[in-house]
């Protein structure tokens, strides 16, 4: 069967099978980006022509370009986005087909535009990517074919770019590849000897540490991050490390200190004289625990930093009025409240759960009520009152209204869409503060803190796996802490050796594992395409007019989302 003929049936709805692999997965993934088979015209992007990576490459490519004339032959260079930033073509029949195809500096050849082509399936894969003639996604590709392959910078091991050869498809040569190979190889030789000598020290440094251990193994300078790829799945904040290795106390060789995320790394420094301009780091697993002191009834949920303010801030409100409590279900409202007023002083609050107040009926749940807020003043916490009726919140102001009370807290569960009508009169009337507890898919940073303080108690020696932290890490924790919390404590009843791996994590959390951590402005945007397409029933059209994007657009965040 030909390429020609598979290209068809894929395209027809059936599955074919005389084509190579990585290309059908490639067809496929064009497919979910919503690209057009028949006709795609490359976006025009601004691009920096002028960049470093450029100024090093752009006399490699000369010096072969020389070699090639003769030929119908193009060479081009991209960047880390797959838009061309050069281009050199040896023969004006080709430079005019290919002008016709866009291949030229500015246009953008990303797979999730163009779908399968030898720029935009190299920077996807990370591979050398060979399309023959028919292999090309999109119909009009067809009468070339392209040979790609990504550069990266030698220091960093970032792609920053990709060279690419194209030829017509009944010129397609086995030799291309070798061509493609060796540009790579010089260009990647020119970028380290363009680097600093202090660059190439970090990465002398980092090599020799690599070749000695198997885990996680990074080399930290002021402006330089150099990490395999165990040591890049823990998604350590660049500065927030060197910070704290500038400021850390090292003495002698290889000492072993805490590092942010609760972990612990061997580290060695480097110097220049007296100067420290980086450090070796091998991760070498998590910080010792010790015993946890308890802060009367302080949470079991809290991360230190985000829960530590929250609670600051709560016991500063509460003295002055009441205090409402806002967030998502399962991010741990109660336990916020009932923490801050048991501290201060130092009696449990009485919970009241507006939950039961359709089950008892307004007069008796309003009568519990009247007799919490009679005789000796305890201090009371009124739970979910979004669920509150407008006679039922009309009722709670009034016995409320003029009366002096213990202190009182209220929780208001919320999502994305807020609060109902009749709560929100409610709160008026009361007055007072109000604060919001994050989600924690916004708090990425507090998950493994709090995955720590719970498996702590089912056993003091217990840690996570590095493959199980960045699991945690990535998922998106829908239920919140409480959803953690239920997650961790199954998983800690199938810890190994007294470490749970990935493999005691629920399905959904281990296929986490490879996603990378989203910003949290990628995440809001994320939670509203997901809202948007559950409104518009799965229906990627009508979402994509919704939200005032393209259908392209839109499947390449669901892509890049995961959604």
């Amino acid at each position: 069967m030909s390429a020609g003929t598979a290209w068809e049936q894929f395209h027809a709805g059936e599955e074919p099978r005389d084509v190579r692999g990585d290309v059908l997965t490639s067809w496929r993934r064009s497919r979910i980006s919503g690209v057009d088979p028949e006709y795609v015209e490359p976006p025009y992007l601004e691009t920096d022509v002028g960049t470093h990576f450029v100024r090093v490459a752009v006399p490699i490519l000369t010096g072969m370009a020389e070699l090639l004339t003769g030929g119908e032959t193009c060479l081009a260079l991209a960047d880390a986005r797959g838009s061309v930033v050069w281009r050199w073509v040896s023969e004006p029949a080709l430079r005019a087909d290919l002008d016709e195809l866009s291949v030229d500096t500015g246009y953008c050849f990303d797979e999730e535009f163009v779908g399968t082509n030898g720029l935009g399936t190299a920077l996807e894969t990370g591979a050398i990517a060979v399309i023959r003639g028919s292999e090309h996604f999109v119909h009009r590709f067809h009468d070339v074919t392209c040979v790609a392959a990504p550069v990266r910078h030698p220091i960093t091991q970032r792609t920053v770019g990709a060279v690419n050869v194209t030829c017509r498809a009944a010129d397609t040569n086995p030799l291309l590849s070798v061509v493609v190979l060796k540009l790579v190889d010089e260009i990647r030789a020119g970028l380290l000897a363009a680097a600093s000598i202090r660059e190439r020290r970090l990465l002398a440094g980092f090599l020799a540490a690599q070749r000695r251990a198997a885990g996680p193994v990074l080399t930290v300078g002021e402006d330089v991050l150099i990490a395999n790829r165990a040591a890049a799945d823990l998604d350590l904040d660049h500065r927030e490390l060197w910070d704290e290795l500038r400021t850390a106390r090292i003495t002698g060789e290889d000492a072993v200190i805490a590092l942010p995320a609760e972990l612990s790394g061997r580290v060695r420094l480097l110097r220049d004289g007296p100067t420290t301009t980086g450090a070796v780091v091998t991760i070498t697993g998590p910080v010792p625990q010790t015993p946890r002191r308890r802060r009367g009834a302080a949470p079991p949920q809290g991360p230190a930093g985000t829960w530590e303010r929250l609670l600051s801030e709560a016991a500063d409100l509460v003295a002055d009025g009441p205090l409402t409590v806002r967030g998502e279900p399962g991010t741990g409202k109660a336990t916020l409240l009932a923490a801050v007023i048991g501290e201060r002083y130092g009696a449990e609050p009485v919970m009241l759960d507006a939950a039961t107040c359709p089950v008892e009926g307004l007069p008796s749940w309003a009568a519990r009520l009247g007799e919490q807020l009679g005789g000796t003043p305890v201090p009371l916490v009124l739970r979910h009152v979004e669920l509150l009726s407008e006679e039922a919140a009309r009722a709670v102001a009034a016995l409320l209204a003029g009366r002096a009370h213990a202190p009182l807290g209220v929780t208001l569960t919320v999502s994305d869409a807020g609060a109902a009508e009749a709560p929100a009169r409610l709160l008026d009337r009361l007055g007072g503060a109000t604060i919001t507890i994050p989600p924690l898919r916004r708090r990425a940073a507090d998950v493994l803190t709090l995955a720590r303080r719970e498996l702590r108690g089912h056993g003091e020696r217990l840690s996570f796996s590095l493959e199980a932290q960045a699991a945690l890490r990535r998922y998106d924790w829908p239920g919140n802490a409480r959803e953690l919390g239920r997650v961790v404590r199954e998983a800690a009843r199938h810890a190994r050796g007294g470490v749970v791996g990935l493999e005691a994590l629920p399905a959904e959390i281990r296929a986490a594992a490879g996603r990378r951590v989203l910003t949290p402005l990628e995440r809001a945007e994320s939670s509203v395409i997901a809202a948007v397409l559950q409104e518009c029933g799965g229906n990627k059209s009508a979402a994509a007019k919704e939200l005032g994007i393209s259908r392209t657009a839109l499947y390449a965040k669901i892509r890049s989302y995961r959604l």
